[in-house]
């Protein structure tokens, strides 16, 4: 009897730790304070080596035009660098990137000013 309420009380304790840690987790880090923009990019190999790199589509339906260059800058200079990386590369053909970029909600709005 006294075991199965202390496991009772146990798992009482383990559910409400989990529901704090989750919503501590939310309210942390990039969520609170940035927007996150996905961009497709593409990587054309010829001969096992990289010969192009091209930003195909930026989504993101509430960006200027000043802010939506400053994501496909952005979104080429991490492909651009990723380009020799072992899960991208490949002997010919066309690899296509799906990136998020996070940008903090101040930074957004000074793209939109410059």
């Amino acid at each position: 009897m006294k075991t199965l309420i202390l496991k009772k009380y146990v798992i009482l304790i383990l559910v409400f730790c989990a529901s704090n840690t989750t919503t501590y987790c939310q309210n942390v880090g990039y969520s609170a304070d940035s927007l996150q923009v996905k961009v497709y990019t593409e990587i054309e190999y010829v001969k096992n080596s990289p010969k192009n790199v091209k930003v195909l589509k930026v989504f993101c339906d509430y960006c200027s035009d000043n802010q939506i260059a400053y994501i496909k800058e952005e979104a080429y200079f991490l492909t651009f660098n990723d380009r020799f990386n072992p899960e991208n590369r490949m002997a010919e053909g066309k690899k296509m990137l799906a990136l998020l970029i996070r940008i903090s909600k101040e930074d957004f709005k000074a793209i939109k000013d410059e």
